[in-house]
This record gives structure tokens, C-alpha cells and sequence, in this order.
């Protein structure tokens, strides 16, 4: 199991702009270095971006709605979200740097563009497709 010093959480945080983060559980369980950023939709529904790079090792935006009922300390989503490659080009290797690069212009209204224009991601038979959100 991957582990992570206290240290090196806020060095990245620190870096981070427009509310971003290190998604240390993302890290702990797949040791992979993503960045998160919440937005509050409601009372009861926000939109998490994950910042990570995809399969071809471009950076890649994924967004999932959730569902946290008032008082509970947990939340929940359906479907697989929305993705969108923020940039097309390959990296050689996947830093957590050039992912703290892409911050700098994803503030919140950004985001939420994104978002609106943002393709659900395709059903697998077995997985259920997302809602449009």
C-alpha cells in the first residue's frame, strides 16, 4: 500500500490553484497522484472534477454527480459521469505537475462550461449509462 506523508499532501495543495487538491484516497487505493475539486450545487448535490490523466496519457477532466443526504457522512453517485481530454498531447510521463499546470485556468465558471458541453459517457451493457447533468 502506497503511503504519503502530511508533507507532501500540502506541498501539492499549495500549489494547487482555484480550490484544487490532491484526491489522497484516489492515491492511497490506486497510487495515482489525481487532483479533485467540488462544487456545491445544492443542499443535497455537488459535482466532483477529478483531474488524472487518461489511458493515453493525456490529461483528462472527470466529472461525477453526487447525492449526500442532509446529516450522513457519505454520498452517492449512478452511471459512469462525464469525461472531457483537456490536452491532446501524450505525456512521456504522468506528473503530478503538469496536472497542477492545468489548475491555473479551471476556476469554477470554467468548470461548470465544461461541464454543460461535456458528453455522457457511453453504456457498456452492463453498466448504466449517466444521467445528462
Amino acid at each position: 500500500m502506497p503511503n504519503i506523508t502530511n508533507e507532501l499532501i500540502n506541498d501539492i495543495n499549495s500549489k494547487c490553484k482555484n480550490g484544487w487538491k490532491l484526491d489522497v484516497d484516489y492515491y492511497l487505493f490506486h497510487n495515482e497522484k489525481t487532483l479533485i475539486k467540488r462544487i456545491k450545487l445544492d443542499d443535497e448535490h455537488y459535482l466532483e472534477f477529478a483531474l488524472r490523466y487518461n489511458y493515453k496519457n493525456q490529461i483528462s477532466l472527470h466529472i461525477s454527480k453526487f447525492y449526500q443526504e442532509k446529516g450522513k457522512p457519505y454520498a452517492s453517485t449512478s452511471g459512469m459521469g462525464k469525461n472531457k481530454v483537456l490536452d491532446e498531447m501524450p505525456y512521456k510521463r504522468k506528473t503530478v505537475n503538469n496536472l497542477i499546470g492545468s489548475t491555473k485556468s479551471l476556476n469554477d465558471e470554467k468548470l461548470l462550461e465544461i461541464n454543460e458541453n461535456a458528453q455522457v459517457l457511453n453504456s457498456y451493457e452492463l453498466i448504466m449509462q449517466s444521467e445528462n447533468f
